[in-house]
């Protein structure tokens, strides 16, 4: 991933863009439903359950593509998404500013990696 707003004197060579196969093969608006803020990760099949009024807030940032998110009912007070993400440090700083709204429930290793997360920050402020 290049950043372009980041990159300085830019100029066109005349010659074929490298890569061209592989971009066009790039769909923009399930990649940037992935990935949190540029950073990439490797990319996990997630469960987040998270309360109902943050129903469209969560269909914002992922949309309502079936084939890339799952939304499911759990109980009168919560719904479920199932989607497939990066899980890096930016998706868990964005699980956090959710706060008690929301929790990550599968799968166990990311959940797991979520809590050491969480554990390191705190260790930092003790």
């Amino acid at each position: 991933t290049y950043r372009v707003d980041r990159m300085r004197d830019v100029k066109r060579t005349g010659e074929d863009r490298e890569g061209n196969t592989e971009f066009k093969k790039i769909d923009m608006r399930t990649y940037t439903q992935r990935v949190f803020s540029m950073f990439s990760g490797e990319e996990q099949l997630v469960q987040i359950r998270f309360i109902n009024p943050l129903l469209d807030a969560v269909i914002d940032r992922f949309g309502t593509d079936n084939r890339v998110v799952q939304y499911v009912k759990d109980g009168d007070r919560h719904f479920i998404m199932t989607a497939k993400l990066a899980v890096s440090d930016q998706f868990f700083g964005w699980l956090c500013g959710l706060g008690k709204k929301v929790k990550l429930v599968s799968p166990t290793p990311v959940v797991e990696q979520f809590a050491k997360y969480l554990s390191d920050m705190r260790e930092m402020y003790e």
